[in-house]
């Protein structure tokens, strides 16, 4: 297995019914989730995101938490023309530093943070509507924002995970990424 050494530089909690989280000293990670966080559960409701069942079929939640890139934000913002884009914008969770494609990283990628919890990578997020409009609000000198928001954060909208081991999580720890072994070769080039 390949690992690579990223840095937590964040922890954010999104209440329920919000479009933006907010940042918090640490996290509580259970089974569910992030603890106080609106993606908190064992399961969801299928919506738009789960087109192979009828809207509101209860899943599994592999959504749980939601991790963000500082070097896909600034990449984003730039694409955009605007000096930043706000972890909290996204209702993101986690913001990592030190892995320039997090994005690209290939599902079932472990991150191991040093405080113990263990986060397993279920894919990548895509870039949707509301983000947008929460950029837009922020930055209401350049009203094409939102309509350029989806393509400037595509493949830079970072991941969603589920937990396989709880715990505390702060912002300071190491994390070790772990690369599935069949996807070594493949992702190498993307990761740096």
């Amino acid at each position: 297995m390949q690992k690579i050494t990223a840095r937590l530089e964040a922890v954010l909690i999104t209440p329920a019914q919000s479009l933006e989280s907010e940042i918090v000293s640490e996290g509580i990670v259970s089974f569910e989730g992030l603890q106080g966080d609106y993606h908190n559960g064992y399961t969801i409701r299928s919506g738009g995101r789960q087109p192979e069942y009828p809207r509101g079929t209860q899943i599994r939640n592999r959504r749980q938490i939601s991790l963000l890139s500082v070097e896909e934000l600034a990449e984003t913002a730039a694409e955009l023309g605007i000096p930043v884009v706000q972890p909290q914008w996204l209702a993101g969770n986690l913001v990592i530093s030190g892995l320039r494609k997090l994005s690209l990283l290939p599902p079932n990628a472990r991150f191991f943070f040093s405080g113990g919890v263990v986060l397993v990578n279920d894919g990548e997020n895509f870039p949707c509507s509301q983000p947008a409009k929460v950029t837009q609000k922020h930055h209401t000198e350049n009203p094409g924002i939102a309509a350029q928001f989806v393509k400037a954060s595509m493949h830079r909208r970072g991941l969603v995970a589920w937990v396989e081991h709880p715990g505390i999580i702060k912002p300071g720890e190491t994390c070790q990424v772990e690369i599935p072994k069949p996807w070594i070769n493949y992702w190498e080039d993307q990761l740096t």
